[in-house]
């Protein structure tokens, strides 16, 4: 059975220059991206025309071998003890049983190109009206990529260059340290002088006592 890969629902290999995005036959200039927006989306890899030809030709000839394989055996019940009735019989198994063989086939055929496996695209759209994909079963990359691209629309930078091949999952882009986010500063010390409590210079109980003494020596 043939398979499709993810090379047919979009772009897979590009490069990012000082002001433009190369991806296959096509040329982007940055400064002409409106949009980017990445979305999920489902595809049947084995449903291609020649599987759903195969699955066809398995189930008609499933219907003829046992369309012929019950002829065969009314024919061995309507003639029983001769030997063409034998013959009849026999064949008629043997149709059968080749019938549902093909039968299971085409059912199991039926069941592959049925069934769906989730990537993730990510559409550039630009300015003239093009939607540019570029797909994948990994979002994250997906995001570095778009992350990439919006830091050179923001800031005008021409320095971030780099490539991918998903094909090969090589992804040699890094933005520069200036736009990575900081890390959080450690908490400071506060060092300013504290502030302390007033100095008391005179007890007032010794004051007191101070001038019982004086009145009593007068």
């Amino acid at each position: 059975m043939d398979r499709q890969t993810l090379d047919m629902e979009g772009a897979r290999q590009g490069e990012i220059s000082a002001a433009s995005l190369q991806m296959g036959d096509d040329t982007i200039a940055i400064r002409r991206i409106a949009t980017m927006s990445i979305e999920s989306i489902e595809f049947a890899p084995w449903d291609m025309p020649r599987n759903r030809k195969s699955q066809r030709l398995h189930a008609t000839l499933c219907v003829a071998n046992l369309f012929f394989g019950l002829v065969s055996l009314a024919w061995w019940f309507l003639v029983p003890g001769r030997q063409s009735g034998l013959v009849a019989l026999f064949m008629g198994g043997a149709l059968i049983l080749l019938g549902v063989f093909l039968g299971i086939r085409a059912a199991m055929i039926a069941m592959k190109i049925r069934k769906r496996e989730p990537y993730y695209r990510l559409t550039i759209g630009t300015s003239d009206g093009r939607q540019i994909p570029v797909v994948d079963n990994n979002r994250d990359v997906l995001v570095k990529i778009r992350d990439v691209v919006r830091h050179k629309m923001d800031t005008g930078d021409t320095e971030t260059i780099g490539e991918f091949d998903l094909n090969l999952d090589i992804v040699d882009l890094k933005l520069p340290k200036s736009a990575r986010p900081a890390s959080p500063a450690p908490p400071r010390e506060d060092m300013s002088p504290r502030q302390h409590e007033p100095e008391l210079l005179f007890d007032a109980d010794e004051e007191e006592a101070a001038a019982e003494r004086l009145k009593s020596a007068s």
